[in-house]
């Protein structure tokens, strides 16, 4: 399709050129196993040593070990199923939120299953969860906090350093923070977190490259047996060329990270300024000036589903659910989680702004929103 708008890029980001070209090169140069013992398969051996201190060095992280697997539900999986199996003896409490992604959120309510207890905070008016509501969660046999850094669908950003410093009181508690739609957008304090989740398809990376990156003190249990790659803690010959790629789609959205957010600024604020000027039309459920990558926002007098597939038709992308659950839901639990109101869940959009995205592209939105509200029944 010719002229394309893409607004999504919460779902997933076009992949950098740089970064496939990376990936082209090593498969065609790097084929050996890494783990095999003859000169080839030790030559992507030390690629592979090299990716990992690469990640840390742009992370500036020191004590970490670095994990790669096929992205971050995978990522997420580890890091909850990991820690829990491997502590269970020190309690079997587990606190999440009711907004996470359901990587996370699914996989906790799973542990249930194996005799773990959970606490699924609830989050205010806007997407975030209370740290006193934390502080009041915590057991004396809780061993794990996972929570998401940035809301997948309205942009929310928790406030992950004070949690993370008031979970320092607790030493058998570890706190896992899913990174993915934060990782490259905004600065990020990693002090006090002891596990994180990475996404490449999020960062202009390959879809199916992850990471998960954990303090070296956290004990993790595999969750899939095999030949013992990545420490013992995930099975599988590593795609090598994956796991450089995404090395290098990381180092980039490091750098690119201040300039970026300026450009997408930008472009967050000339929608809020339309949205605010149309509180009759939407109602906005983005607050977030620190985080102009999402905005979301609720149609009041029309269906989301129309209005994006009449977007779509006009060659403009947009969202009306997390990509992760827009086939199996028909309403936005993050919403709903906020409002506990239907149909505010069910008429939701989601526009994501990446850098490439321009002003000309946003009052394009905006002209065809006008026109498709006119055009369409309430």
């Amino acid at each position: 399709m010719a002229n394309v708008i893409y607004l999504d890029n919460a779902a997933t980001t076009k992949v950098d050129p740089e970064v496939l070209n990376s990936y082209n090169q090593i498969t065609l140069k790097y084929f050996a196993n890494p783990s095999s013992i003859h000169s080839l398969g030790q030559e992507s051996s030390r690629l592979l040593d090299k990716s990992r201190e690469q990640i840390l060095n742009v992370l500036k992280l020191t004590h970490h070990d670095v994990i790669f697997t096929s992205g971050a539900t995978e990522a997420n999986n580890l890091a909850i199923k990991g820690y829990c199996f491997a502590n269970r003896s020190r309690g079997k409490h587990i606190i999440t939120s009711a907004t996470e992604h359901s990587s996370v959120l699914n996989t906790v309510l799973e542990m249930q299953d194996f005799g773990f207890e959970v606490t699924v905070l609830p989050v205010n008016k806007e997407g975030q969860i209370e740290v006193n509501s934390l502080k009041a969660a915590i057991r004396e046999d809780t061993i794990l906090v996972s929570l998401m850094m940035v809301n997948n669908e309205v942009g929310a950003i928790n406030p992950i350093k004070e949690v993370g410093e008031y979970l320092k009181k607790f030493p058998k508690i570890a706190f896992h923070v899913d990174m993915v739609q934060a990782i490259g957008k905004l600065p990020i304090d990693f002090n006090n977190i002891d596990m994180f989740s990475i996404a490449g398809h999020k960062i202009h990376g390959l879809l199916g490259s992850g990471l998960l990156i954990k303090e070296k003190k956290i004990i993790l249990k595999a969750i899939n047996q095999g030949g013992g790659q990545e420490n013992n803690l995930r099975s599988g010959t590593n795609t090598l060329a994956l796991s450089a790629s995404l090395a290098k789609a990381l180092r980039l959205a490091i750098e690119g990270e201040a300039n970026n957010f300026k450009k997408v600024k930008v472009l967050s604020e000339r929608l809020l300024g339309y949205l605010k000027d149309n509180k009759d039309k939407y109602l906005i459920n983005s607050y977030y000036e620190d985080n102009p990558y999402i905005v979301n926002f609720s149609l009041l007098h029309h269906k989301a589903s129309v209005v994006v597939e009449a977007l779509s038709n006009r060659g403009i992308m947009v969202s009306s659910l997390s990509a992760c659950h827009a086939k199996n839901e028909d309403y936005s639990k993050v919403v709903y989680a906020m409002y506990q109101d239907l149909n505010l869940a069910h008429n939701t959009i989601r526009i994501s702004f990446d850098k490439d995205n321009t002003i000309e592209e946003v009052e394009a939105l905006i002209k065809n929103l006008e026109e498709i509200l006119k055009e369409i029944k309430q």
